[in-house]
């Protein structure tokens, strides 16, 4: 007969398991599903945004794109946006970096980086159930002149690659 110490053992861990699995069920479960989702947070808003910031990093420019929120994809489309990051390459291969997040408010995070030398901040707008990027104002305002001619004004300010 098997000593006394591991049959108990085993039977208090029997009972554990089934105490754990009990409550774990969900037929017959009375607790309901919440009616509203989780309010978003900071670290999902840095995901998207270390999503972003390492496509942009590697040359993933429309899956870049994809990342932003509706009124940025009206600025440029997805395939000018690709265009326009090939014919004018941006120094790819370095790094983002987020230095800073900062919640604005329950759907926006600033993210404040550095990339090489460059330093800058984007934010972040949690909209229909994800979050979604936003360019700067500034770079939304370049989109909207359109590609060749940003492309020029980038070539004549020797930023292409």
């Amino acid at each position: 007969m098997p000593p006394l110490l591991p049959r108990a053992a085993l039977t208090l861990a029997a009972v554990s398991a089934a105490a754990l699995l009990a409550g774990c069920g969900s037929a017959g479960s009375t607790a309901s599903a919440p009616t509203t989702p989780p309010m978003p947070q900071t670290f999902q808003a840095e995901a998207v945004a270390r999503q972003e910031f390492g496509l942009l990093a590697g040359g993933g420019w429309i899956q870049a794109w994809s990342l932003w929120d509706a009124t940025s994809q009206q600025a440029i489309s997805g395939n000018d946006f690709a265009k326009l990051n090939t014919e004018c390459k941006p120094a790819v291969g370095i790094p983002y970096v987020i230095d800073k997040s900062t919640k604005l408010d329950q759907d926006t995070v600033r993210v404040d980086w550095h990339h090489g030398a460059d330093t800058g901040s984007n934010t972040l707008a949690y909209q229909q159930g994800k979050w979604r990027f936003t360019p700067d104002a500034t770079a939304l305002a370049a989109y909207r002149t359109g590609v060749d001619q940003l492309v020029q004004q980038r070539q004549a300010a020797g930023s292409c690659h």
